[in-house]
């Protein structure tokens, strides 16, 4: 160790030189790397890779002081030769040249990270010792300690960074910091802002590199502050968040950030294709905000594939403007509402705080619920997206049931809902079609539209392209029958006259 001004411990590594020239000339940076004068910039690099590996903490066979005074000969040498510049004026002048044009050492600071893999304890100078060239660390002045200890971010560390934000499942914002450093004190009101208000909703840490180097070295930090966003994909690269740091700039450029796995929806349709698509409770949010609420975002993102979530936006919070879907139920604004998938009625409204532990607490109750009750009924909008999904296409051997509607007759929607319901655990498919949208359906089935509004009911067995059309009233007995005699072997007498069509063919 070297003790500096004011009885500071300062560490230091002492480093034989491997190579050396007569005194007076320097090193011979060719013979370091073992290329002759003439060698290419390319021939130059691919040496330096094969010395620095060979003299790598990790790989050399030789004492510690010696890998060291090798390694740091072999950067040198890389750094000469590879710089036009500084090549020329050492081909005529060595070394010494270098030394009086003041390019002598390179970076200490990158050679020191490279060698050691981790960062410095503040600046980093190379000097000439007794025994060689040595790394001196000068070490910092000033506070330490973390800042962000009793907030609502997480202070990280190389126990814990591994597994919260290398091997994450959900979005990391991340804040490297020193607390000696005047940027970082500034913005430290400001970042504890942001951990507040999106506290239970995204993921907000930091990392004390004066404390934590390796963490900061092995995540290619250097400066300070610097902040970066870890995706909900693990084995994705970070990206450099270049926002303002002001708490409501740099809140709203991560909520912009979030995954949202909430489907938009603004029209009566879209929610029926929602509600179509949905696995497991299907939830919407009544809002009058433009965007998706960073809640709901970040409910959605823990419930993808377990619940459906949606969203209903700009929504009239007064209710003197409303919207469609705001009309068609009715609710107040904001509201979160659990959904009948078959009839897309209102079973349930959240009545409690909107706060995340509250709504994950509910949105588990009712996937729990739903679980225990198995099977939901559906009744699943037929188009080209089924088939391509392979539901009632030509290579499906399962029985398809299709209600081709024309209108709206409750007494009808009644039965279907009553059959659904019925026939939730049994392998058939049950569909339903707009013919008013598409009349080339009803051609495929060689069905024509009467002149009255007239809804209709199909047998379909597409790998065998036969079919049978119910006859007589759309009622539920009638409907059950019908469905549990060509369950039972009733034969389908009709084949199919062309390919199924959508839309006006």
């Amino acid at each position: 160790f070297l003790v500096g001004r004011g009885g500071a411990m300062r560490a230091a590594w002492f480093l034989t030189l491997a190579w050396g020239a007569e005194a007076g000339k320097g090193r011979d940076f060719y013979k370091i790397l073992g290329v002759s004068r003439k060698a290419t910039k390319a021939e130059i690099k691919e040496a330096y890779r094969a010395k620095a590996l060979e003299f790598h903490p990790d790989k050399c066979e030789l004492d510690t002081e010696q890998c060291q005074a090798k390694f740091i000969d072999v950067s040198d040498a890389h750094e000469v030769l590879t710089d036009p510049e500084k090549r020329k004026v050492y081909n005529n002048q060595g070394e010494d040249g270098l030394k009086e044009d003041g390019k002598q050492q390179g970076n200490a600071e990158a050679m020191f990270r490279q060698f050691f893999g981790r960062e410095p304890n503040g600046k980093v100078r190379m000097r000439q010792g007794p025994f060689g060239m040595q790394f001196e660390e000068m070490g910092e002045e000033g506070p330490s300690a973390n800042l962000y200890d009793d907030t609502k971010v997480v202070e990280l560390d190389s126990n814990t960074f591994k597994p919260f934000v290398l091997q994450r499942d959900e979005p990391w914002l991340v804040l490297f910091y020193k607390p000696n450093n005047d940027d970082c004190q500034e913005m430290k009101n400001d970042y504890t802002k942001v951990g507040e208000v999106l506290d239970e909703i995204v993921k907000i840490g930091a990392v004390n590199c004066r404390q934590q180097r390796s963490v900061c070295s092995e995540s290619s930090v250097t400066e300070f502050p610097a902040i970066r966003w870890f995706s909900e994909v693990a084995d994705a690269d970070p990206e450099i968040v270049e926002s303002d740091t002001a708490h409501k700039a740099l809140g709203k450029w991560v909520t912009q950030r979030m995954p949202d796995y909430a489907r938009i929806v603004g029209e009566k349709r879209e929610m029926k294709a929602f509600l179509d698509n949905s696995t497991g409770p299907a939830v919407v949010l009544f809002t009058d905000k433009h965007h998706t609420p960073p809640l709901w975002k970040a409910l959605s993102r823990e419930f993808h594939n377990r619940a459906s979530l949606s969203t209903v936006l700009h929504c009239d919070k007064s209710g003197v403007f409303k919207t469609i879907l705001q009309k068609e139920y009715d609710v107040a604004i904001p509201t979160v509402a659990l959904l009948d998938p078959l009839d897309g009625k209102i079973i349930e409204k959240f009545d409690s705080s909107l706060k995340k532990p509250v709504m994950s607490l509910w949105m588990r109750k009712h996937i729990a619920k739903g679980k225990a009750a198995g099977p939901v009924a559906t009744f699943k909008e037929f188009n080209t997206d089924r088939i391509e999904e392979g539901i009632c296409s030509e290579s499906d051997s399962r029985f398809c049931f299709l209600w081709l509607k024309a209108g709206a007759d409750p007494k009808v929607e009644e039965a279907m809902r009553g059959l659904a319901t019925k026939y939730r655990t049994d392998p058939i498919h049950l569909l339903w079609a707009n013919t008013e949208l598409n009349p080339a359906l009803l051609e495929s089935f060689g069905l024509e539209q009467q002149d009255d509004v007239m809804d209709f009911f199909v047998a379909y067995r597409p790998k065998r392209k036969k079919f049978k059309v119910h006859e007589g009233p759309l009622r539920l007995e009638d409907l059950d029958n019908f469905v549990d005699n060509v369950l039972n072997g009733g034969p389908l007498t009709a084949k199919l006259p062309k390919k199924i069509q959508f839309g006006e063919g």
